[in-house]
């Protein structure tokens, strides 16, 4: 003779609902974990993705000071380079003006020296009376 439970058939069903919410909490529990999970993921790429548009900013501006300073060596060098020309320039004129070496050898403007040479002259001629002839 089988001796059946009366009770077998509501254990069954209470297993059963222990099963199912139990499957459904290890889903939820892996639903949440992932969730946060993903959220760090999202955040974590948000920055990377904020710092790499911030490094290729600063790249952009640290190219174009670059470019500015190049710029202005090269213009600077161009002055200098035509600076030079005209220093040259005025060099030459210098050496062919004697007027202009005498007088800043002496010290003194050309005149002055002209009419003190002719003192010396005059000087000399006074106390050295050339000889008659």
């Amino acid at each position: 003779m089988s001796h059946k439970d009366p009770d077998a058939t509501t254990e069954r069903y209470e297993g059963d609902t222990q099963e199912r919410s139990w499957d459904a909490n290890v889903k939820r529990t892996y639903d949440e974990f992932q969730d946060v999970s993903l959220a760090s993921v999202r955040r974590s790429q948000s920055f990377f993705d904020a710092e790499q548009e911030l490094r290729l900013r600063s790249a952009e501006k640290i190219e174009a000071i670059s470019l500015q300073a190049l710029q202005n060596a090269v213009e600077t060098a161009n002055l200098v380079s035509k600076q030079a020309v005209r220093h040259s320039d005025i060099a030459i004129d210098r050496e062919w003006n004697l007027d202009e070496v005498a007088m800043l050898a002496s010290g003194a403007h050309p005149a002055i020296v002209a009419i003190i040479a002719a003192l010396a002259a005059a000087v000399a001629r006074t106390v050295n009376p050339p000889a008659a002839e």
